[in-house]
């Protein structure tokens, strides 16, 4: 928890009593004039003095006064402190606010308003005023011994083969104009490569609507046998595999059919056809193979859309939607009685599988996965060329460089509240996809191979293993996502010893190779 201590030093304060005289009595200015006014006072703070539970992180601070006063043109830069950064300082009503942030867990901050800073209705001036606070201790990565942390074990550092089977038109029956999006054609020296690199699991997307009719949804022989090649390789390779249902998201329209119950059931009943197409082909397969209901389902506002004015319908569709294709699947037995099943909240978001609105399915076999992606914050991670695009992250980074909020403090912020509600409880977490392109400086580099291994490593603390998102591209920039050659599994962009610190973060029991021990190695 975060414990607030306020150093009432002056500024009309003494001791711990807020409301209490300073300097050399209340009816004299600094200049020994007399004066019928009097020094200004604070007479309460929030935080309040000894105050915890703040949180990490941008905070407000307010200082009320016990009478009008006024500020001077420069109190902006009277306000000083060392462990945060001060901001947005002003005069509101009797009060004085601003903010101040500091990214860091256990870290004391002092912070002095300068004397001058305020002056009362007779014009006088405040004498120097200090107070600090200590931010809240780094939440602790809880140990469990249960299915969930096994299978956190088991599929250890995996990897996306993105971009190819995941390819969509975007239409029913008709195939992708351009082929697959990565251009490449997969072969088993691929997976054997990844296997021999240290990777554990395959995650295969995967999207079926463009090869299916639309008589009974069948999908094409040709299509099921190539994706079945895919994962027998991999079988071979000793990988496990994570299949799903991928950019099928055209004809899963979540928005309409929150609003019609004729089109959820129409969407319904595809998904058990086709569910029940995949399961058919893959149930005599061993437990090395995984299944993923669905791929990142939204409206196309990414969680900012008519989710949020819906009153829950589109959540309760998409518990629906995880409900029909868990009962599919089931329904074709075999191992796929028991195999274990990953089921993603809304645009597989951690923040709406933390949400009550998320709903696990009902499984007597119960054996379901929560799957979710984690490419926070997206201004770093994918979009950096873009406008409001950043090139660094963590507490290191210069200010306007980084994303505020999603520095390493989010990271583990997240990921405790999924240890907690789910691997608390047995229910595994995966992260089916995280990433970061490839940056175009030397410096902005650094910075991502640092948040690459933080995040892996803050993964394996809290219990999750993850997949790394490969879209088998070359060079920086927007997009640019290669690790490994799809065709081969050679590495790509001289890449090997990024890779290997992930696994090994991901992967290592190694008591002494600590978040903080990352931390500490921060770029500068």
């Amino acid at each position: 928890m975060t414990v607030f201590t306020l150093l009432f030093a002056a500024f009309g304060c003494g001791g711990d009593d807020a409301g209490s005289s300073a300097g050399g009595g209340g009816g004299t200015s600094g200049g020994g004039g007399t004066s019928t006014g009097s020094v200004p006072k604070v007479t309460s703070t929030t935080p309040a003095n000894g105050a915890t539970g703040v949180e990490v992180g941008e905070i407000d601070v307010t200082l009320a006064i016990d009478q009008a006063f006024t500020v001077s043109g420069t109190i902006a830069e009277k306000v000083t402190s060392s462990g945060a950064t001060i901001s947005n300082v002003a005069k509101s009503g009797n009060n004085v606010t601003f903010k101040a942030t500091c990214n860091e867990y256990s870290k004391t901050v002092a912070i002095t308003i300068a004397a001058g800073a305020i002056k009362s209705a007779d014009g006088i001036e405040n004498e120097a005023y200090s107070f600090s606070y200590t931010t809240k201790e780094e939440p602790k990565a809880a140990t469990y011994d249960n299915d969930a942390t096994a299978l956190t074990k088991k599929l250890g550092w995996g990897w996306n083969l993105g971009n190819h089977f995941d390819t969509s038109s975007g239409v029913d029956g008709q195939h992708p104009q351009y082929g697959y999006w990565d251009k490449a054609t997969p072969t088993a020296q691929l997976y054997e490569r990844l296997k021999a690199a240290g990777a554990s699991t395959v995650r295969i997307g995967v999207t079926w609507g463009n090869y299916q009719n639309t008589t009974n949804w069948d999908i094409e022989s040709a299509y099921m046998a190539e994706v079945k090649q895919n994962v027998d390789w991999a079988e071979a390779a000793g990988l496990n595999v994570i299949i799903n249902m991928h950019h099928d998201e055209y004809w899963l329209d979540i928005k309409t059919a929150a609003l019609n119950c004729t089109v959820n059931d129409n969407i319904k009943t595809r998904i058990a056809a086709t569910w029940k197409q995949i399961a058919t082909t893959f149930k005599d397969k061993g437990d090395f193979l995984f299944f993923e209901t669905f791929n990142e389902i939204q409206d196309g506002n990414w969680g900012w859309g008519a989710n949020l004015t819906d009153g829950g319908k589109q959540y309760n569709v998409l518990n629906e939607w995880n409900q029909t294709a868990v009962d599919a699947i089931r329904e074709t037995g075999g191992n796929n009685a028991t195999r274990w099943i990953g089921v993603p909240a809304y645009a597989s978001s951690p923040s709406f599988a933390l949400e009550n609105s998320f709903k696990l399915p009902t499984d007597a076999a119960n054996h379901i996965m929560v799957s979710v992606h984690f490419y926070d914050p997206n201004t770093f991670t994918l979009t950096p060329e873009d406008n409001g695009g950043k090139s660094e992250w963590g507490h290191t980074a210069v200010s306007g460089k980084y994303q505020d909020g999603s520095n390493e403090e989010h990271v583990v912020d997240v990921f405790s509240k999924l240890q907690a509600k789910y691997i608390a409880n047995n229910i595994p977490v995966y992260i089916g996809e995280y990433g970061c392109v490839m940056h175009t400086s030397n410096r902005s580099n650094q910075f991502r191979e640092y948040y690459l291994e933080y995040v892996c490593r803050a993964a394996h603390e809290y219990g999750m293993p993850l997949c790394i998102w490969d879209n088998n591209s070359t060079g920086g920039g927007n997009e640019r996502h290669g690790y490994f050659n799809h065709n081969n599994g050679l590495y790509l962009n001289s890449l090997e010893s990024l890779v290997q610190t992930m696994i090994k973060a991901a992967t290592s029991d190694d008591a002494s190779y600590t978040l903080e021990s990352i931390y500490n190695k921060a770029p500068k």
